[in-house]
C-alpha cells in the first residue's frame, strides 16, 4: 500500500470511530504523503446502547451529538474533509435492512470519488454491521466498471474482532504507522466517553497492544494490519 499525490483513498466505515480504530495511522500517514482521502459511515454508532425503538430522548439525542462531534473533530484534526455521514441507519441493525440500499450508497461514492484504494471492514467481526458493510462493499465492487478501485483492504476492529469465538482475520499487508502513532491516539481521543480502563480493548493500552502485536508480525515497532483481498495490476 503505497501513497502519493496520485493516491485517493476511500474508508466505508459502518460507525463513527471505526475509521480512527481500523486504520487511524494509516490515514495520517496517507494524508502526510499528499492523498486525498474520503471516509463515509453508512449508520450511527450510538442507538445498540439504548433498549431497541427508544431512541426518542434527551439522552439518546445528546450521546448521538457527542459522537458525531467527535467525528468531525477527529478527521478534522486528520486532515480529512471529504466525510459522509448516515445517521438513519440504526447501530447493529443493518441486518434488518436491504443490502441492496447499502450498496448502491457505496456505489454512489465510488462513482463519486473514484478511488484508488478502499479500506473496509472484515467479514469475521462480532458487529453485525461490520460484517455486512464487507459484504455490500464486495457488492459494490464487482469489477465490470471503470469507477471501482483496483486495490481493496479489509482493517479490523479491536473490540469487535477480538470478541468473536473463531476469528478468521488473516492479515497479509502491515503499514508502519510508528511515526503516526500519536496521531492515531490523539484523533481517538477526540471520540470522548468511547475509550475505558485497561483491560477493555478500546483504551490506550489495548490500542497500543494491538499495535505492537502487529508490529511484531511485521518487524516494525507499531503497524496496523490490512487483508488485501483485491489488487489489480
Amino acid at each position: 500500500m503505497e501513497f502519493n499525490s496520485n493516491t485517493r483513498l476511500l474508508v466505508v466505515a459502518a460507525h463513527p470511530d471505526d475509521e480512527v480504530l481500523g486504520c487511524g495511522g494509516t490515514l495520517a500517514k496517507a494524508v502526510h504523503h499528499g492523498a486525498t482521502v474520503a471516509v463515509i459511515f453508512l449508520g450511527e454508532g450510538i442507538s445498540a446502547r439504548f433498549p431497541h425503538g427508544q431512541y426518542d430522548s434527551e439522552e439518546f439525542r445528546t450521546q448521538s451529538a457527542i459522537r458525531m462531534e467527535g467525528a468531525k473533530m477527529a478527521l478534522n484534526y486528520l486532515k480529512i474533509q471529504d466525510v459522509s455521514f448516515n445517521t438513519e441507519r440504526k447501530s447493529c441493525q443493518f441486518d434488518t435492512l436491504p443490502i441492496i440500499g447499502i450498496t448502491k450508497e457505496i456505489e454512489y461514492h465510488l462513482e463519486r470519488f473514484k478511488p484508488t484504494i478502499l479500506l473496509t471492514h472484515n467479514p469475521s467481526e462480532v458487529s453485525v454491521d461490520h460484517r455486512i458493510t464487507y459484504q455490500a462493499v464486495e457488492a459494490a465492487c464487482r469489477p465490470t466498471r471503470d469507477f471501482v478501485p483496483k486495490e481493496i483492504y479489509t482493517f479490523e476492529i479491536v473490540c469487535s474482532g477480538g470478541w468473536t469465538f473463531d476469528s478468521t482475520f488473516k492479515p497479509n499487508t502491515y503499514v508502519d504507522i510508528t511515526p503516526f502513532w500519536e496521531n492515531k491516539l490523539h484523533a481517538w481521543h477526540l471520540y470522548k466517553g468511547e475509550d475505558r480502563p485497561f483491560p477493555f480493548p478500546r483504551s490506550d493500552t489495548g490500542l497500543e497492544t494491538l499495535s505492537q502485536y502487529r508490529g511484531m508480525a511485521s518487524g516494525l515497532q507499531k503497524a496496523e494490519a490490512f487483508r488485501l483481498v483485491r489488487k489489480v495490476v
